[in-house]
């Protein structure tokens, strides 16, 4: 395999490392959304990050060859660094620690994108925090109970139904998930 190709496969294999702690990253974002001292724009992204795990008009379709579940995975990282900035409220350490290593990771979906691709990733999950899913916005998750509550029996049931993503072309996986990401945030 080429260099290139072994750079591939580096970023894929990261990215589907990400789908297996799906469950942990979205509770650190849960854990956002409860702290009532946090920044209201933090606790935005982080229920909007959890929103775009549930819907099905996302970037890369559930459905597509094994890379359906990394732009949920990229989306959560990418809200992650976005909230950096922001007054986070008391945390449990935990949630602290995965909210940090999600913005972290953010170095590693530039190293594949690239900084235009990365920045305009960034600020189509600034405008998922006045998007609705499943008749929900991120402000009405903050402040209605039993929109909250449903959101997350969602994104639940969307873990459940999450499997290991298989990749059988990382080549193939890589091409076909920068194509879409550049095509739908174009």
């Amino acid at each position: 395999m080429t260099g290139k190709g072994n750079n591939v496969s580096k970023h894929i294999q990261i990215f589907k490392g990400w789908a297996e702690t799906l469950r942990q990253d979205a509770d650190a974002m849960k854990a956002l959304v409860e702290s009532a001292d946090a920044d209201e724009e933090a606790r935005k992204l982080a229920a909007a990050s959890l929103s775009y795990l549930v819907t099905r008009m996302d970037l890369v379709p559930d459905w597509s060859e094994g890379i359906g579940a990394l732009d949920d995975v990229m989306v959560l990282r990418v809200c992650a660094a976005l909230v950096s900035g922001h007054a986070l409220g008391s945390l449990p350490s935990s949630a602290e620690i995965d909210l940090g290593r999600m913005g972290n990771d953010v170095e590693k979906i530039y190293d594949f994108l690239g900084g235009e691709l990365l920045g305009k990733l960034k600020s189509y999950c600034v405008k998922l925090t006045e998007s609705t899913v499943r008749g929900r916005t991120p402000g009405v998750i903050l402040t209605d109970d039993a929109a909250r509550a449903a959101l997350y029996a969602d994104v639940e049931e969307e873990i459940k139904r999450s499997g290991v993503v298989v990749i059988a072309d990382a080549d193939d996986a890589e091409l076909k998930l920068k194509a879409y990401l550049t095509h739908k945030l174009g």
